[in-house]
């Protein structure tokens, strides 16, 4: 029983302080590409891009990152009413999201092809709309707004070798509610 007893405890210990390499390390530079779906302004996806340098080390418990996201999202619809035959709407959404962001990385899987993380950002969201109407009493209407949005969001990251892989996030921001893309890793 004591032979049994320290010989599980021992293989507990190696697999605890075992140091292997994980995703992302201090002085790293990641850069996510890709898609967005949800969000405000219509049913086209988004463009994203993410960037993000790994700062500060957080011992066993993983590495937080700091970085920036630009993402851009374009909409169109077509609007007929029914009763009206005059009336027929052309919408146009356009969108762009500049700012800042932090994340968090885990090094809950400790190895070199997963990378879980959480974190949140801050920017400029700039919209525009252009809505064009066939009814000879309208005139087409120009609008602009721009504000501050406020994201959290959730993601991991599959890589596939030490420098590409595939990465997936949840969180909303004004532009999509989820994305995927490509993840390089310099």
């Amino acid at each position: 029983m004591k032979k049994t007893f320290l010989s599980i405890l021992s293989l507990l210990l190696i697999f605890t302080y075992t140091n292997a390499q994980s995703v992302i390390e201090k002085g790293d530079i990641g850069l996510n590409v890709g898609i967005g779906v949800g969000g405000t302004g219509g049913l086209f996806p988004s463009l994203e891009a993410a960037v993000e340098y790994a700062a500060i080390p957080t011992g066993s418990i993983g590495i937080v990152s700091f970085g920036g996201k630009a993402a851009y999202k374009y909409s169109r619809y077509n609007y007929s009413n029914f009763f009206n035959n005059n009336l027929n709407e052309d919408f146009h959404y356009n969108q762009f999201e500049f700012g800042v962001r932090a994340a968090w990385h885990l090094l809950y899987f400790n190895n070199s092809k997963w990378d879980a993380y959480a974190g949140f950002g801050s920017g400029l969201h700039l919209y525009s709309d252009y809505r064009r109407f066939d009814s000879s009493n309208n005139r087409p209407l120009r609008n602009g707004r721009s504000g501050i949005y406020v994201e959290g969001f959730v993601g991991g990251r599959m890589m596939m070798s030490e420098s590409f892989g595939f990465y997936a996030e949840a969180g909303y921001s004004h532009t999509s509610a989820a994305r995927i893309g490509l993840t390089f890793l310099f």
